[in-house]
């Protein structure tokens, strides 16, 4: 009679890297993934990403007063054209809404953004993960973008992005 193989479960970390370092997305969460590249002349050049998650597939938790909860683990990395990682991410958000913005969110899904400065121009892959904590899911996404190199003074454009928001909306992000 064979005995059976003890499983180790992955821990939360484990979890999330695994679908980081991917070469095939996770989808147990839904995510799609917008590089943008920008230049501040305060911050210097950056890139800029807009993921869009898909929040029915998060576990959402009752609170009082109508609130509902989710709490999900970010981790997001920028990769060099060698294949090195460049820069990292690592953030647990709540996310806490009332019942109209819960059905809102359930409905259209929300936009989690954050910038990534960059040292020099050239070829990146963005990867991010998100793993939710009440519900033990994970997704990932990944994208490349080139970064230009502005001393040279040539026209560049990074990508266009079209949103229906209202001036006074987008401030508010």
């Amino acid at each position: 009679e064979e005995t059976p193989k003890a499983t180790t479960a992955e821990t939360p970390v484990q979890a999330i890297q695994k679908a980081l370092v991917s070469p095939f997305a996770v989808n147990d969460i839904s995510l799609r993934l917008n590089t943008l590249f920008g230049f501040d002349e305060k911050q210097g050049t950056y890139v800029r990403s807009l993921l869009h998650v898909k929040a029915d597939d998060l576990k959402f938790t009752d609170e009082p007063n109508g609130v509902k909860k989710a709490v999900f683990d970010v981790l997001a990395v920028s990769f060099g054209d060698n294949g090195q990682p460049v820069d990292q991410i690592s953030k647990t958000y709540t996310l806490r809404t009332n019942a109209l913005g819960y059905e809102k969110i359930q409905r259209d899904g929300f936009v989690y953004h954050f910038t990534f400065p960059v040292k020099k121009p050239g070829a990146y892959q963005f990867r991010i993960a998100i793993r939710d904590s009440q519900a033990n899911k994970v997704g990932s996404a990944s994208q490349f973008i080139e970064v230009p190199n502005l001393k040279k003074n040539l026209f560049t454009i990074s990508g266009i992005v079209h949103e229906n928001f209202t001036v006074e909306q987008w401030k508010s992000f």
